[in-house]
């Protein structure tokens, strides 16, 4: 039987790169900065709002954990990957609909 948890992961980290792109499409000057960099600018420019990028960079930490071998196997419980999915969302949303 699967457990759905594992999907999550990949929820969050779907979701992360969604936002990275349009992080990148929205900050002047993005190039290649790392995402850390791109949450942290976000924030100082009004782009993002305090407790977006708080759970933007909790879940990059995570990515970069599973990207990097410290973190080999990560099963988020709903309660975690909820609130960073649905952030992940409403930013990607907001973003898209005030460039249209």
């Amino acid at each position: 039987m699967l457990d759905n948890r594992e999907f999550s992961t990949a929820a969050v980290m779907h979701s992360l790169i969604a936002v990275e792109i349009v992080l990148r499409d929205r900050i002047p000057d993005a190039g290649r900065k790392p995402l850390h960099r791109l949450i942290s600018q976000g924030a100082a420019d009004g782009v993002l709002t305090a407790r977006q990028a708080e759970y933007l960079d909790y879940g990059r930490q995570i990515r970069n954990g599973m990207a990097h071998g410290q973190t080999t196997h990560a099963v988020m419980p709903p309660t975690v990957v909820v609130p960073m999915v649905t952030t992940s969302f409403a930013i990607v949303s907001e973003l898209c609909s005030a460039a249209a």
